[in-house]
């Protein structure tokens, strides 16, 4: 077997892609990072903190919808307890995805999951969204509603074809992972 040859054949093959240039529309982005594409708000409204993420693998694969809470300095203590219920409230109302979100746990305390059979309803309520998307906690144990991130949906629809079309997905028709 002659190595040289084939070292020279694989060298002459286009590399695959690790990460593809981001993309920006409105108040979101999309970028592809291996064989995941994330669709990430990039900036909170004034006096809130955070992030909306979602993420597909390739074909639309392991879909997932979360909120990041960036804190303001490293000395916060945890923003949530795992018993403390998530709300989201888009335009103003009280949407029912809120009970499908739960604080992920002591490996990341600084994450809100949303169960994955519903992120194409969410996809639909931010596509939807004519104002802006509200992430809250109640906070069981102070017996109050915190507003954690609110995000403008502007820009969600371009970025979210994006992913789209880097991932090779449609995100109407999410397979069930």
């Amino acid at each position: 077997m002659n190595f040289r040859l084939i070292a020279a054949t694989l060298a002459l093959l286009p590399a695959a892609p690790v990460a593809a240039a981001p993309f920006s529309s409105g108040d979101w982005e999309t970028a592809r990072i291996g064989g995941t594409c994330l669709v990430y708000t990039n900036a909170a409204a004034r006096d809130t903190s955070g992030s909306l993420q979602f993420r597909f693998d390739v074909k639309g694969f392991n879909a997932g919808f979360s909120y990041e809470y960036a804190p303001y300095t490293d000395n916060e203590e945890d923003p949530w307890a795992e018993t403390d219920l998530v709300e989201i409230t888009i335009d103003g109302e009280d949407h029912w995805l809120g009970g499908e979100m739960f604080p992920v746990g002591p490996s990341d305390p600084h994450s809100l999951s949303m169960t994955g059979g519903f992120v194409k309803d969410m996809i639909a309520a931010v596509a939807n969204a004519q104002t802006h998307i509200d992430i809250s906690v109640e906070r069981e144990s102070l017996g109050e509603t915190w507003l954690y991130g609110r995000f403008s949906p502007i820009g969600f629809s371009d970025s979210l074809a994006k992913a789209a079309e880097m991932c090779d997905f449609d995100p109407a028709n999410l397979p069930e992972s």
